[in-house]
């Protein structure tokens, strides 16, 4: 075979070779991008998921304290009342026995006690016959004798319940039904009770102590609280037949109360957790996330432990979410992403078709015309009509072969101008298959933008924390139930502010850092105040809920971006007709080109000293649209390396 054969050998050997090369890369770098893709969406539907049944737990136990906080209302408010003070001073109980069974009845009390100021039982409104038995050493009715109320979570014995009558016995038995993963049990039955409790002592006018009023709720089989969580939450929407959401309070592992069903369609009642969960919330006293099989479905489940008033874990607070429909939903947009991708795939196959003949067919036009060179005659001009590298290269042959017409003396230039020509040739075909991989490139930048896409409304960790304590009134914990309503405003742009006097410290301040003890405790980080004894009587007209949020994410801030074993500084001073807070922290600081960013949506720094920044930059945002929104402004000031402190006015005003 003569060279110029053996060329268009060689031609078509590249245009099928090209063809194909192209296409592996685009088949090999679709697959690789689509189960890249798969596994990253997977992982992070479900990070959303977890971290969703995270907030609605921290929303369940508003509802359990807000019983707590009612049953503590009602209590207090009746030892106030005239009757029982009158009956305690006169020795005459026949009227107070009446209100009392009135308010039992009206609030669904199962126990109601009075005692007298020694503890000693006068009437007990669920039993009658059962009084003169001394309580005066039970924790909550030894604490209202001092004068002091109290409320909270107690576990009452079958002893203590049997005096309260037979009835609450045999509703607070529960047998125990074999759980698998679960934890082996010495008793196969329940006896003991858990209670909603609150006691009160009855005064008299000098502050003398006349008794203790005791009254509360038995929770087992009671399915009022999680109920009420669930319709809180999740309504009354279902899934194929099954609840979305449920609720469980556990007397220490046994479900005791609970909307969990089996298959039978009754209450889950005397079933247990799991050994890792029994373990994280029950011996470690932590919360618990995670997948969990529950009764027949599998749900993505929260645990956090129920303390009584000593502090010490008796139960278990539990929220899950059915977990089918977001895998439904994963499935749907991997089917929408796997059909958008093949469809690029095939767009790009034909592109690739497209794109190989616009370049091979001018190179067998030049393949024809060198065959006829080497033949011996000069072929007419070959027309390449483009201004690339290909129209060139038939230029460039058109006055090779001019040149080769007028004279053959010159034969030597033209060899090195063919050596040039093939050189050119091998370049191009180099650059024409590194500009096939622009497609696979878009393909992956369409990726990566599914990837960072926010499916649903989500809330930061700094808001799940933000609780009040169990003294907080009723209407607080309502609102403080539309908290997230409220963040989902906030990124949506249409925030709206409610004010009203706010006491800052013990409103705002104070519950942000006790619940933050524990974090500044694991980093071993200090607190301290300036101007402390001014910021505990301030009051201010904003809006209580949206200022916590603002105080939650900068406390949050300096104990995650702070040096362990630093000094975090919350500080407030009177600033030219502003009220001027600060909270400052020891640590690495921010690097001066990204001071001006902080505050931006979405802003990232990347790393400040050892510290890697993460997040998506929403907590900062946030915090300026609620300062600016009250007429403010915040700024951060830093010396990188060893400060961060971040700034914000609130202006002077009266509603």
């Amino acid at each position: 075979m003569n060279k110029t054969g053996m060329l268009g050998c060689l031609t078509r050997s590249l245009q099928v070779k090209m063809l194909l090369s192209s296409q592996c890369v685009v088949v090999a770098g679709g697959i690789i991008a689509l189960m890249l893709g798969i596994r990253l969406y997977g992982k992070s539907i479900f990070e959303q998921a977890q971290d969703r049944v995270a907030n609605d737990l921290s929303a369940a136990r508003m509802v359990y304290l807000q019983e707590v906080n009612t049953i503590e209302t009602v209590v207090q408010m009746t030892a106030e009342r005239f009757f029982i003070k009158e009956g305690l001073a006169q020795s005459r109980f026949e009227r107070v026995e009446q209100e009392l069974q009135r308010v039992k009845t009206q609030n669904s009390f199962d126990l109601l006690t009075l005692t007298d100021p020694r503890g000693i039982v006068l009437l007990r409104i669920h039993n009658p016959p059962g009084r003169g038995d001394d309580l005066s050493e039970k924790d909550m009715i030894r604490e209202a004798l001092k004068g002091e109320p109290i409320a909270g979570t107690a576990i009452l014995s079958a002893e203590d319940l049997a005096r309260e009558g037979d009835s609450l016995v045999e509703r607070a038995c529960i047998d125990l039904v074999p759980t698998e993963q679960s934890k082996p049990r010495r008793l196969r039955c329940e006896t003991s009770g858990m209670v909603l409790q609150a006691a009160s002592p009855v005064t008299d006018e000098s502050g003398r102590v006349l008794g203790v009023l005791c009254g509360g709720k038995v929770l087992n089989r009671n399915g009022t609280i999680v109920d009420r969580i669930r319709d809180t939450l999740f309504g009354e929407k279902t899934y194929r037949g099954r609840d979305v959401g449920t609720a469980t309070i556990f007397l220490w592992d046994l479900r005791i109360a609970t909307n969990v069903r089996t298959v039978d369609g009754e209450r889950a009642i005397g079933t247990s957790v799991s050994s890792d969960v029994y373990e994280r919330v029950l011996e470690q006293g932590g919360r618990y996330t995670g997948r969990a099989f529950v009764v027949h479905s599998s749900y993505i489940t929260a645990y956090e432990p129920i303390r009584d008033t000593a502090g010490k874990i008796v139960g278990m607070l539990y929220v899950g979410i059915l977990e089918q429909p977001f895998l439904d939903i994963r499935n749907e947009v991997i089917y929408a992403f796997l059909g958008v991708a093949v469809v690029g795939m095939i767009i790009t196959f034909m592109l690739s078709v497209v794109l190989t003949k616009s370049i091979t067919r001018p190179v067998n036009k030049l393949v024809k015309a060198t065959r006829e060179l080497s033949a011996g005659s000069f072929p007419s001009e070959v027309r390449v009509y483009s201004n690339d590298e290909i129209g060139h290269l038939a230029d460039t042959f058109n006055s090779m072969s001019r040149d080769l017409r007028r004279t053959m003396e010159e034969k030597d230039a033209v060899n090195k101008n063919l050596l040039e020509l093939n050189q050119r040739y091998l370049e191009l075909l180099g650059f024409t298959t590194h500009e096939l991989k622009q497609p696979l490139e878009v393909l992956n930048g369409y990726l990566i933008m599914l990837q960072n896409e926010s499916i649903g409304t989500l809330t930061t960790s700094q808001q799940r924390e933000a609780i009040g304590d169990m003294r907080i009134n009723v209407t607080l914990m309502t609102d403080m139930i539309q908290k997230y309503l409220q963040l989902s405003k906030i990124e949506s742009g249409e925030l709206s502010v409610h004010r009203r006097r706010t006491k800052v410290y013990p409103e705002i301040v104070q519950p942000l850092l006790t619940g933050e003890e524990q974090r500044l405790a694991s980093r071993k980080m200090a607190l301290s105040f300036e101007n402390r004894e001014v910021l505990e009587h301030l009051e201010l007209d904003v809006d209580p809920l949206l200022m916590r949020i603002v105080f939650s994410n900068l406390i949050d801030n300096a104990i995650k971006y702070g040096r362990k074993e630093g000094t975090i500084t919350v500080g407030y001073s009177p600033h030219n007709g502003f009220h001027r807070f600060h909270v400052a922290n020891e640590g690495s600081g921010i690097p001066p080109q990204f001071l001006n960013r902080v505050f931006e949506k979405f802003a990232r720094i990347g790393k400040a000293g050892n510290v890697k920044v993460m997040g998506t930059g929403l907590g900062l945002y946030n915090t300026r649209v609620i300062v600016e929104k009250h007429g403010g402004k915040i700024w951060v000031e830093s010396e990188e390396g060893r400060w961060a402190d971040f700034i914000f006015l609130i202006p002077d005003g009266h509603l």
